[in-house]
């Protein structure tokens, strides 16, 4: 006798979902944001964490939470994105947590679905899409989002071609899982990083036993904005992180030093470039060449130094020089 599909997909047999969000500096985003996730009946909260940001997104928060009774604001303390991520779930009471970025908009139905991918599992952390758009048309600085599409569509590409890698290399901003699973593995990290925070808990979640699950139907779009100067912080922070991470876990990152994938040209180029004595040198030349060659509109020379830069300036954090 054939069973009969409708009996077996009831919302009643699903999971109850949170959404957490964790902001800040992103109170003209945070309207959107909340639309968005607000839109879909089936998260019967969604927990808003504002990291200690003094530009208002505590206000904005709680301005639209006097008319929706789902949205729960929370203060805190600045202490960076992974101890903001403990705190929403600690708030959260569904059985499954669902993070997502202040800059994410979740997609028509993405909280449902994510919970009809944990209805009747346990240790698993799924990962949705995020899909970026690029800019309608190319305008200097641009560069910046461009490669961050990119750096992700490898990270999806992997994630396909390799599921081990999801846990790993965890690209976070839609990912839910089992909050006990949560607070088992535990979001705050032991060692506060600037950026790696979500590979780090990814890390901690395949040492505590979870598998990792990519879901493209997951979708949710990701509002990317990042400036020059912000983008060659970050990529300092990020060699970093990428040296931290390798210290802590070196059994499952045998090799994060970022001129292990690079031509031999281009690997000598770096580390000339990174030298202590000449980076004073360097890096006003990059970022100055850079500024104007998309101030030029000379496309694939404002990439090919933006790729630079950021080369420059990973190994520079990697290797510990201010």
């Amino acid at each position: 006798m054939k069973v009969d599909d409708a009996a077996l997909d009831t919302s009643d047999a699903l999971p109850s979902l949170s959404v957490v969000i964790t902001t800040y500096g992103r109170p003209d985003l945070l309207p959107s944001v909340l639309e968005a996730v607000l839109a879909d009946p089936y998260p019967h909260e969604v927990v808003v964490v504002v990291d200690g940001c003094p530009h208002g997104s505590y206000d904005v928060v709680k301005r639209l939470a006097a008319h929706q009774p789902r949205l729960r604001p929370v203060w805190q303390e600045n202490a960076g994105a992974a101890a903001a991520r403990a705190t929403g779930v600690a708030h959260a009471s569904g059985e499954v947590v669902l993070l997502l970025d202040d800059d994410v908009l979740a997609g028509p139905g993405l909280a449902e679905g994510h919970a009809r991918a944990h209805a009747g599992r346990s240790n698993l952390v799924v990962v949705g899409a995020l899909d970026t758009v690029p800019p309608p048309r190319r305008a200097p600085g641009d560069v910046t989002t461009l490669l961050y599409i990119e750096d992700y569509e490898r990270a999806r590409a992997r994630y396909l071609r390799d599921p081990s890698s999801v846990l790993a290399h965890l690209w976070a901003g839609n990912v839910s899982l089992r909050r006990a699973d949560a607070l088992r593995v535990g979001l705050a990290a032991g060692v506060r990083l600037h950026r790696h925070n979500d590979q780090e808990f990814g890390l901690r979640c395949v040492r505590a036993g979870l598998a990792g699950v990519f879901d493209p139907t997951l979708a949710a779009r990701h509002l990317h904005r990042r400036n020059l100067g912000s983008f060659a912080r970050q990529a300092w922070h990020a060699g970093a992180a990428r040296r931290r991470l390798g210290d802590g876990y070196p059994d499952l990152l045998p090799n994060t030093d970022p001129r292990a994938d690079l031509p031999a040209a281009i690997r000598y180029a770096v580390t000339l470039a990174a030298a202590p004595g000449l980076h004073r040198l360097t890096r006003p030349l990059l970022a100055g060449g850079l500024r104007l060659a998309g101030l030029a509109r000379l496309w694939p020379l404002e990439t090919a130094l933006a790729r630079l830069l950021r080369q420059v300036e990973l190994l520079r954090g990697y290797l510990g020089r201010p």
